[in-house]
Protein backbone atom coordinates (compact mmCIF):
# COMPACT_ATOMS: atom_id res chain seq x y z
CA UNK A 1 0.00 0.00 0.00
CA UNK A 2 1.40 3.72 -0.80
CA UNK A 3 1.86 5.46 2.33
CA UNK A 4 0.43 9.24 1.72
CA UNK A 5 3.04 11.77 2.99
CA UNK A 6 1.95 15.25 3.53
CA UNK A 7 4.18 17.79 2.23
CA UNK A 8 5.16 20.41 4.84
CA UNK A 9 3.70 23.77 4.71
CA UNK A 10 6.32 26.43 3.16
CA UNK A 11 5.92 29.67 5.74
CA UNK A 12 6.35 32.99 3.78
CA UNK A 13 5.96 36.59 5.14
CA UNK A 14 2.89 37.11 3.02
CA UNK A 15 1.25 33.41 4.71
CA UNK A 16 2.04 34.46 8.10
CA UNK A 17 0.19 38.12 7.82
CA UNK A 18 -2.73 36.28 6.29
CA UNK A 19 -3.13 33.71 9.13
CA UNK A 20 -3.26 37.03 11.36
CA UNK A 21 -6.45 38.04 9.50
CA UNK A 22 -7.64 41.51 9.35
CA UNK A 23 -6.02 42.24 12.39
CA UNK A 24 -2.49 41.38 11.18
CA UNK A 25 -2.39 43.39 8.51
CA UNK A 26 -3.98 46.47 10.30
CA UNK A 27 -0.33 45.70 12.33
CA UNK A 28 1.51 45.16 9.64
CA UNK A 29 0.37 48.58 7.88
CA UNK A 30 1.37 50.40 11.38
CA UNK A 31 4.39 48.54 11.13
CA UNK A 32 5.29 49.98 7.49
CA UNK A 33 4.12 53.62 8.80
CA UNK A 34 6.26 53.61 11.78
CA UNK A 35 9.39 52.70 9.33
CA UNK A 36 8.80 55.34 7.05
CA UNK A 37 8.29 57.76 10.02
CA UNK A 38 11.75 56.69 12.07
CA UNK A 39 13.18 57.04 8.57
CA UNK A 40 11.88 60.69 8.07
CA UNK A 41 12.58 61.93 11.85
CA UNK A 42 16.04 60.40 11.53
CA UNK A 43 17.07 61.94 8.05
CA UNK A 44 15.37 65.76 9.70
CA UNK A 45 17.25 64.99 12.23
CA UNK A 46 20.42 64.26 10.55
CA UNK A 47 20.24 67.84 8.45
CA UNK A 48 19.35 69.98 11.72
CA UNK A 49 22.39 68.68 13.20
CA UNK A 50 24.38 68.88 10.51
CA UNK A 51 24.95 72.31 9.88
CA UNK A 52 25.25 73.75 13.76
CA UNK A 53 29.18 73.72 13.87
CA UNK A 54 28.87 74.96 10.30
CA UNK A 55 26.58 78.19 11.21
CA UNK A 56 28.89 79.03 14.34
CA UNK A 57 32.14 78.76 12.37
CA UNK A 58 30.43 81.22 9.38
CA UNK A 59 29.14 83.84 12.49
CA UNK A 60 32.01 83.86 14.54
CA UNK A 61 34.56 85.48 12.56
CA UNK A 62 32.42 88.05 11.80
CA UNK A 63 31.17 89.00 15.22
CA UNK A 64 34.88 89.39 16.28
CA UNK A 65 35.09 91.75 13.69
CA UNK A 66 31.15 93.56 15.07
CA UNK A 67 29.65 93.03 11.65
CA UNK A 68 26.40 91.67 12.60
CA UNK A 69 24.50 92.29 9.77
CA UNK A 70 27.07 90.02 8.07
CA UNK A 71 26.79 87.44 10.51
CA UNK A 72 23.10 87.56 10.27
CA UNK A 73 23.65 87.19 6.44
CA UNK A 74 26.08 84.05 6.85
CA UNK A 75 23.87 82.76 9.42
CA UNK A 76 20.60 82.84 7.19
CA UNK A 77 22.13 80.55 4.14
CA UNK A 78 21.93 78.01 6.36
CA UNK A 79 18.60 76.33 6.62
CA UNK A 80 16.92 74.14 9.23
CA UNK A 81 16.14 75.05 13.68
CA UNK A 82 19.75 75.63 14.36
CA UNK A 83 19.99 78.68 11.91
CA UNK A 84 16.64 80.17 13.04
CA UNK A 85 17.86 80.00 16.90
CA UNK A 86 21.59 81.43 16.30
CA UNK A 87 19.54 83.64 13.78
CA UNK A 88 17.41 85.12 16.42
CA UNK A 89 19.82 85.32 18.88
CA UNK A 90 22.19 87.39 16.06
CA UNK A 91 19.33 90.22 16.03
CA UNK A 92 19.22 91.00 19.62
CA UNK A 93 22.90 91.18 20.37
CA UNK A 94 22.39 94.75 21.82
CA UNK A 95 20.00 93.42 24.79
CA UNK A 96 21.51 92.44 28.09
CA UNK A 97 22.87 88.80 28.52
CA UNK A 98 19.94 87.98 30.81
CA UNK A 99 17.60 89.09 27.71
CA UNK A 100 19.38 87.25 25.38
CA UNK A 101 18.98 84.12 27.25
CA UNK A 102 15.38 84.42 27.66
CA UNK A 103 15.03 84.59 23.99
CA UNK A 104 17.50 81.54 22.90
CA UNK A 105 15.22 79.33 25.22
CA UNK A 106 12.27 80.80 23.84
CA UNK A 107 13.80 80.27 20.22
CA UNK A 108 14.76 76.62 21.28
CA UNK A 109 11.04 76.37 23.01
CA UNK A 110 9.06 76.94 19.10
CA UNK A 111 11.76 74.67 17.61
CA UNK A 112 10.79 72.17 20.21
CA UNK A 113 7.73 71.33 17.86
CA UNK A 114 9.91 70.76 14.85
CA UNK A 115 12.34 68.34 16.34
CA UNK A 116 9.77 66.31 18.18
CA UNK A 117 8.07 65.62 14.76
CA UNK A 118 6.76 61.86 14.42
CA UNK A 119 8.19 61.18 17.73
CA UNK A 120 4.68 61.06 19.60
CA UNK A 121 3.30 58.54 16.48
CA UNK A 122 6.17 56.68 16.47
CA UNK A 123 5.97 55.54 20.25
CA UNK A 124 1.77 55.32 19.97
CA UNK A 125 2.52 52.57 16.76
CA UNK A 126 4.96 50.84 19.77
CA UNK A 127 2.21 51.41 22.38
CA UNK A 128 -0.71 50.01 19.92
CA UNK A 129 0.53 47.17 18.00
CA UNK A 130 0.96 44.45 20.86
CA UNK A 131 -2.59 45.69 21.66
CA UNK A 132 -3.69 44.87 18.54
CA UNK A 133 -1.95 41.30 18.65
CA UNK A 134 -3.10 40.57 21.82
CA UNK A 135 -6.64 41.75 20.47
CA UNK A 136 -5.83 39.43 17.15
CA UNK A 137 -5.08 36.17 19.66
CA UNK A 138 -8.09 36.24 22.19
CA UNK A 139 -10.25 36.71 19.34
CA UNK A 140 -8.72 33.80 17.57
CA UNK A 141 -8.84 31.91 20.59
CA UNK A 142 -12.52 32.70 20.77
CA UNK A 143 -12.95 31.58 17.50
CA UNK A 144 -10.92 28.05 17.83
CA UNK A 145 -12.77 27.42 21.12
CA UNK A 146 -16.46 27.84 19.36
CA UNK A 147 -14.98 25.30 16.84
CA UNK A 148 -14.32 22.62 19.43
CA UNK A 149 -17.17 23.30 21.32
CA UNK A 150 -18.97 22.35 17.91
CA UNK A 151 -16.92 19.42 16.71
CA UNK A 152 -15.45 17.88 19.76
CA UNK A 153 -11.36 17.68 20.24
CA UNK A 154 -11.40 14.23 18.54
CA UNK A 155 -8.63 15.65 16.32
CA UNK A 156 -5.52 17.45 18.32
CA UNK A 157 -4.38 19.61 15.39
CA UNK A 158 -7.29 21.01 14.81
CA UNK A 159 -6.58 22.61 18.78
CA UNK A 160 -3.00 23.22 17.98
CA UNK A 161 -3.27 24.83 14.56
CA UNK A 162 -6.14 27.24 16.08
CA UNK A 163 -3.80 28.23 18.76
CA UNK A 164 -0.79 28.86 16.28
CA UNK A 165 -2.91 31.07 13.86
CA UNK A 166 -4.18 32.91 17.12
CA UNK A 167 -0.64 33.82 18.49
CA UNK A 168 0.23 34.83 14.95
CA UNK A 169 -0.90 38.67 15.80
CA UNK A 170 1.02 38.72 19.22
CA UNK A 171 4.09 37.61 17.11
CA UNK A 172 3.19 40.41 14.48
CA UNK A 173 2.31 43.13 17.03
CA UNK A 174 5.76 42.26 18.99
CA UNK A 175 7.59 42.35 15.77
CA UNK A 176 6.42 45.94 14.91
CA UNK A 177 6.49 47.11 18.36
CA UNK A 178 10.29 46.34 19.54
CA UNK A 179 11.86 48.47 16.41
CA UNK A 180 9.32 51.14 17.22
CA UNK A 181 9.70 51.83 20.89
CA UNK A 182 13.65 52.14 20.42
CA UNK A 183 13.45 53.91 16.74
CA UNK A 184 11.17 56.64 18.84
CA UNK A 185 12.91 56.97 22.25
CA UNK A 186 16.71 56.43 20.19
CA UNK A 187 15.96 59.79 17.60
CA UNK A 188 13.54 61.21 20.74
CA UNK A 189 17.26 61.33 23.04
CA UNK A 190 18.88 62.86 19.69
CA UNK A 191 16.75 65.89 19.47
CA UNK A 192 17.02 66.77 22.93
CA UNK A 193 21.45 66.51 22.32
CA UNK A 194 20.76 68.81 19.38
CA UNK A 195 18.56 71.28 21.38
CA UNK A 196 21.52 71.10 23.83
CA UNK A 197 23.96 71.66 20.87
CA UNK A 198 21.68 74.82 19.30
CA UNK A 199 21.70 76.05 22.67
CA UNK A 200 25.61 76.30 23.07
CA UNK A 201 26.05 77.45 19.78
CA UNK A 202 23.55 80.36 20.31
CA UNK A 203 25.07 81.54 23.39
CA UNK A 204 28.93 81.17 22.17
CA UNK A 205 27.68 83.67 19.34
CA UNK A 206 26.50 85.73 22.31
CA UNK A 207 30.10 85.14 24.28
CA UNK A 208 31.82 85.87 21.18
CA UNK A 209 30.10 89.44 20.93
CA UNK A 210 29.80 90.34 24.54
CA UNK A 211 33.01 89.07 25.23
CA UNK A 212 34.91 91.17 22.73
CA UNK A 213 34.74 95.02 24.31
CA UNK A 214 35.92 93.75 27.63
CA UNK A 215 39.36 91.89 25.12
CA UNK A 216 39.75 94.97 23.28
CA UNK A 217 40.06 97.40 26.54
CA UNK A 218 42.40 94.84 27.86
CA UNK A 219 44.77 94.94 24.75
Amino acid sequence: ANTAVSEPEVKTVASEVNKGGLVGYVIVTLGLIGLVLIVLRALFLANAGSSINKISAAAEPLLRQRRIDDAIAATKRFKGSAARVVTSALRNLERDRDHLEDIVSEAILHENTRLNRFGAIILMIAGVAPLLGLLGTVTGMIQTFAVITEFGTSDPKLLAGGIATALVTTELGLIVAIPCLLGGNLLGGWAERLKDDMEKAALSVINQYKDQPTLARAA
